[in-house]
């Protein structure tokens, strides 16, 4: 068997991430290296990676300036978020020292006898059994002594830019100041920063020359990332959607009429690099796929028709909570948001405000249409002002086509 040939139609696994100018990029993942020391932790989004703090023990940065620490945490799986953009740490760097005493000839210890001297200095970093090797050497070629390893905490003085560029820049000899492209001290994503020297900060500052007239070369230390993980669980959550979902009545049907289109069914790649390409977070919120904003009433999960939105919103457009008369059947199902009183035999609707938990039930009407025209009028008006909530949080070609939605009966 020709295992050279087998070797070579392998295809690479591939990371995305993103490049200097925002836009998605794939690179080999064997590029990027792996996190050490991996904690639970909120994130930004699916590009962002938490890296521990280089001489530290409890402190992580993150790509995006983010930095938590756990030091005075008693469930070591719980975390500080340190304040974000322009500001001061202060972090506690480890430093492991062997030391040792004179082995005490009686039982009685001595002052004198428990005379200790420094020896080699290990850093947080180098590998427990690197230290308790060099441990045991010593103590072989010395038997009249004890050694141990002590642990000294250093406190730091530094800033969310300077542990990103530590942590995920290329160093390069002479550049040691950080500076940030776009001229916002607050943005510290990792490619908004690139190294200078001295000389060159200050003329920087001084607005004398730009970054880019400078012409210096800067790479970035990627590691593996969550983005394909957290692309391929949101499609696989629409795939069960489209296709599995007979088991569970109330799931059938707000999506009995959905489906995937061929492109995405046939090559999940696509979606991930679709999803990517256009996922953003809005803080606090889970953000979700949504079909219906952009869609032609199909129900299909298209390039052309979805969009994602913050669930606040995905919840607010929803159409699948739709109420039946007594046949229980989609020939007997209500308008939008109708509800039929059975003692006084008239319609009515309800409807809760977003930012509110109270529901309010509006006016009986003789008819479903009446009801539904009223219910209209108020769930518009919602999301209008809604709308104008999210402006600032959603892109704006979404804040465009919220403005025009139309609430529909079915």
């Amino acid at each position: 068997m020709n295992t050279e040939a087998i070797t070579d139609n392998i295809e690479p696994k591939l990371q995305f991430i993103l490049d200097e100018n925002g836009d998605l990029q794939q690179i080999p993942k064997d590029q990027c290296k792996p996190v050490e020391h991996p904690i639970k932790y909120r994130l930004k989004n699916a590009f962002e990676v938490f890296v521990r703090v280089n001489m530290t023990e409890n402190y992580w940065i993150s790509n995006y300036g983010r930095c938590v620490n756990n030091l005075n945490c008693t469930k070591k799986d719980k975390f500080y978020e340190h304040k974000q953009g322009k500001c001061h740490y202060t972090v506690f760097e480890i430093e492991r020292e062997i030391r040792s005493h004179i082995k005490p000839k009686t039982k009685r210890k001595t002052k004198k006898s428990l005379y200790t001297r420094g020896h080699k200095c290990f850093d947080i970093g180098t590998p427990v059994e690197e230290c308790n090797s060099f441990l045991e050497e010593l103590q072989k070629s010395d038997e009249n002594r004890v050694y141990f390893i002590n642990e000294y905490r250093i406190r730091r003085e530094t800033n969310p830019a300077e542990l990103v560029a530590e942590t995920f820049l290329v160093k390069y000899k002479g550049r040691k100041k950080v500076w940030h492209k776009d001229g916002d001290e607050a943005n510290n994503w990792y490619k908004n920063l690139i190294t200078v020297t001295e000389k060159d900060y200050k003329k920087l500052r001084a607005g004398t020359v730009t970054w880019q007239e400078l012409n210096l070369e800067q790479e970035y230390i990627e590691y593996e990332n969550k983005a394909n993980f957290c692309a391929y669980t949101v499609y696989n959550g629409i795939n069960a959607r489209c296709g599995k979902t007979e088991d569970n009545d109330h799931i059938r049907r707000c999506y009995n009429k959905s489906s995937m289109c061929k492109e995405w069914l046939e090559n999940p790649k696509a979606f991930v690099k679709w999803y990517l390409e256009h996922y953003y977070e809005c803080e606090g919120e889970s953000m979700a796929v949504d079909k219906d904003l952009f869609g032609d009433g199909s129900g299909m999960y298209h390039p052309d028709f979805c969009c994602i939105l913050p669930q606040g919103l995905n919840s607010l457009l929803s159409n699948c909570k739709k109420h039946y008369m007594d046949g229980q059947s989609p020939e007997d199902v209500l308008p939008l948001g109708v509800k039929y009183n059975r003692g006084t035999k008239k319609y009515y609707s309800c409807i809760t405000f977003t930012g509110t938990e109270k529901s309010i039930q509006l006016s009986e009407w003789d008819t479903a249409e009446e009801a539904f025209k009223e219910y209209k009028m108020m769930k518009q008006a919602n999301i209008l002002r809604t709308a104008a909530e999210y402006k600032e949080k959603i892109p704006h070609y979404i804040y465009e086509k919220l403005v025009q939605v139309e609430v529909n009966p079915y």
